[in-house]
């Protein structure tokens, strides 16, 4: 009797108010085919909608992130079809996830794989990473963001030499451009995007999920109108019991515990 195959995606839980959710098709590069994109839609729902959930890792199986859409599954693909299922090669739901996101990266995130990390909030990457938008040389552009999340993160021209020759760039390059936060030692990667979430957990949720809303605001909005939106969370912000832990704890020179999720 064949055992069923293992789900492509998966949720784990390993520590405290933050989740994993894994890619797991190493033997397809973690392509992302219809299948995978739904199933992280839907682990993404149950994200959002878990209070004791408060950061969410996004990381991969095996020696690649995610090598971008799955060219076998898009090859007999037409026009109409895409947009009558609103297909984009990827997990659009992410970029509007409410939680932060840190990513961990190793090997090739490549179209939509590289959309993917544009959405994320903490990028670290390991030194063999490498990114890149070769849509082009498929004769295909990409769907889920790459025009036009890339050029606010790496600036016009740097996302134009990569979007117009499908070049890649490795991790150093990357973490220069302004597309991953941090590079670490292939060995360290999931620790230290571990260790970064843990941090983020550690922190007032309602805060972390106004403050990423506010800065996403920026590459969105003139700079009067993201001031006042600015303005209006911190304002906010002053009527939350976590504020009253936070700022007691500074005054009586103590850590503040943000450990109980908010009411």
């Amino acid at each position: 009797m064949t055992s069923p195959s293992p789900a492509p995606v998966r949720l784990d839980r390993a520590v405290p108010f933050v989740a994993e959710l894994v890619l797991d098709r190493p033997k397809a590069f973690n392509a992302l085919n219809i299948a995978v994109t739904d199933l992280m839609t839907a682990h993404l729902a149950a994200c959002a909608a878990d209070d004791d959930i408060r950061v969410v890792i996004l990381r991969a199986e095996g020696a690649h992130f995610a090598a971008g859409a799955d060219v076998r599954e898009m090859a007999a693909m037409s026009g109409a079809e895409a947009r009558e299922r609103d297909f984009a090669g990827c997990c659009t739901a992410l970029g509007g996830f409410p939680k932060p996101v840190v990513a961990a990266v190793q090997g090739l995130a490549l179209g939509g794989g590289c959309e993917l990390i544009e959405m994320c909030d903490i990028v670290i990457a390991a030194e063999d990473a490498a990114f890149g938008h070769p849509e082009i040389l498929l004769g295909t552009m990409p769907g889920a963001g790459g025009t036009q999340r890339l050029p606010r993160l790496v600036g016009m021209a740097a996302a134009l030499d990569m979007l117009l020759t499908g070049r890649r760039i490795d991790a150093a390059t990357a973490l220069h451009l302004g597309l991953v936060s941090r590079v670490v030692p292939a060995a360290e990667l999931l620790a230290e995007a571990r260790k970064a979430a843990a941090a983020v957990a550690a922190l007032p949720p309602r805060v972390t999920v106004l403050m990423k809303a506010t800065a996403r605001a920026a590459a969105e909005v003139p700079l009067s109108e993201g001031l006042a939106l600015e303005r209006a969370g911190f304002h906010r912000t002053l009527d939350l019991p976590e504020r009253t832990e936070g700022m007691a704890a500074f005054l009586e020179k103590r850590p503040a515990d943000f450990s109980r999720s908010p009411a």
